[in-house]
């Protein structure tokens, strides 16, 4: 009876276990081709770099290497690090996957947390765009 308890308790555990394990990694996610507001495409490529920049340094990331139409961004968290590059036109912008450290990737799937930190960039970045069109 004891050994009977014991199996279905440790089959138990190990699906517990195993079902935490496949959800922490996703396909990688590269938010491509989003749209510049076409009130923010009179502007200048520059005024367009400060605002991704601006969004990029407001969510902890930091800017290196940034040139006009293109820039790499790098955020640490704890022992995660994720590199970006995020290339822009007049008319629109996207944000590709450069490299990482501690965050899972296999070559198609990263660490959902990788996921998370971009999609929250694009939001940032279409807000702070859609905001600075409307006062344009």
């Amino acid at each position: 009876m004891m050994t009977q308890f014991f199996k279905i308790a440790m089959v138990a555990a190990l699906a517990v276990l195993l079902s935490g394990c496949f959800g922490r990694v996703q396909p990688i996610y590269n938010a491509e081709a989003n749209p510049v507001p076409v009130k923010l495409q009179e502007t200048s490529l520059d005024n367009i770099g400060t605002i991704i920049q601006t969004s990029a340094i407001n969510r902890g990331w930091v800017i290196s290497d940034a040139q006009p139409g293109k820039m790499k961004a790098t955020l640490h968290n704890r022992t995660h690090v994720a590199v970006i590059e995020i290339s822009y036109t007049k008319t629109s912008y996207s944000i590709n996957y450069v490299s990482s450290v501690d965050l899972l990737y296999d070559g198609a799937n990263i660490h959902r947390s990788y996921n998370k930190w971009i999609r929250t960039l694009q939001n940032d970045i279409n807000k702070n765009m859609n905001v600075a069109a409307l006062s344009a």
